[in-house]
Formats: structure tokens, C-alpha cells, sequence
């Protein structure tokens, strides 16, 4: 597998880098996953479950054939990630699931695009030809992404999370390349 290292121009036309993950990003994902996760609202971790030590051995034991963990840098600093795992049996090695977090400060400035976009040449070169993912209904932001990248709700668990005391369904999503 070719590695990933892309530039991309956010919503304003700065630049942004999307490349893979090193172990010495690994704190600023755990970082990540804690800000986004306790805004409770738009992942369902309410904070990152592996230290980051752990999450440095995960980067550096993954199979590049079936993982991908990939960083989105601006300025110096992590403005979000996506981990995208396809799957290694015979009856689903056509198909991969993805998860991404975005630091608050840059959400609506095309960085998701960028990621997935960047995944999607991963899965591509993978062999993968169906892409899937889980996102609260709530999120209508990301769902716009994904529809914008061609992805369609496939089915819906209705009322699977208590946000905020409200049920919010979960959508999954799907893309096939």
C-alpha cells in the first residue's frame, strides 16, 4: 500500500495535510477523541478508551492491507481523524467501516472531505469496494458530507441513543466505490 501523505485546501483556501498516522501522534488523537467525545454529541465514546501509549502500538502494529488511521494537520496543529478498517473474511473483505472526529475549531472547513477523500483512495488501493459507517441522526452536518460523497442511508436503528434526554436514531450509511 502506497503511503498517504495529500494536500487539501480547507473551505478558505488555506492548505491542510492528510497522511497517515505515526506513533508520535498518538497523544494528540487521544486528545481528539476526548474533546470530541465529551461534547457528547457527535461520537459515541464519551472519552478515548485507549491511552496513548496504547493507541501508539496500534499505529504501529496495523496491517496497512486492512487499516487505516489517518491524521488531518493544519498549521502545525491535529484537526481531526479517521480510522477505517475493512473487513478480513472472504464474504466481507469487499468492504470497510470508517469512524472520524474533527477538533471543534475546525469543523465546516472542508477537513472531513479531505479525510475521507484521502480513506477512500486507501480503500480503492485495498481492494475494498463498499465503504460503511454509523452517524447519529442528529449530526447534519456530516450527513451532508457523506451525501455529498455519494453515500446513502442504507437502514436506521431508531431510538439507539440518549442524547441530551432526547432518543436519536443511529443511520448507517454506505458508499460503494
Amino acid at each position: 500500500m502506497n503511503p498517504i501523505h495529500q494536500t487539501f485546501q480547507d473551505r478558505h483556501g488555506a492548505p491542510y495535510v492528510v497522511r497517515d498516522a505515526t506513533p508520535e501522534d498518538a497523544p494528540h488523537l487521544v486528545e481528539l477523541l476526548n474533546r470530541v467525545g465529551q461534547e457528547e454529541i457527535y461520537i459515541a465514546d464519551e472519552r478515548a478508551q485507549l491511552s496513548a501509549e496504547q493507541e501508539a502500538s496500534i499505529i504501529r502494529a496495523r496491517n496497512p492491507e486492512v487499516q487505516v488511521i489517518l491524521v488531518a494537520e493544519q498549521n502545525g496543529q491535529t484537526a481531526g481523524s479517521l480510522e477505517m478498517i475493512r473487513g478480513i473474511l472472504r464474504k466481507n473483505r469487499h468492504t470497510a467501516l470508517f469512524g472520524m472526529a474533527l477538533m471543534p475549531e475546525f469543523r465546516g472547513r472542508r477537513i472531513g472531505r479531505g479525510l475521507l477523500l484521502a480513506a477512500e483512495d486507501w480503500a480503492r488501493q485495498a481492494g475494498v469496494q463498499k465503504i460503511s459507517l454509523a452517524v447519529f441522526a442528529t449530526n447534519h452536518g456530516a450527513i451532508r458530507l457523506y451525501q455529498s460523497l455519494g453515500y446513502q442511508e442504507e437502514g436506521r436503528r431508531h431510538r439507539q441513543y440518549r442524547l441530551n434526554d432526547d432518543w436519536v436514531d443511529e443511520i448507517w450509511m454506505a458508499h460503494w466505490l
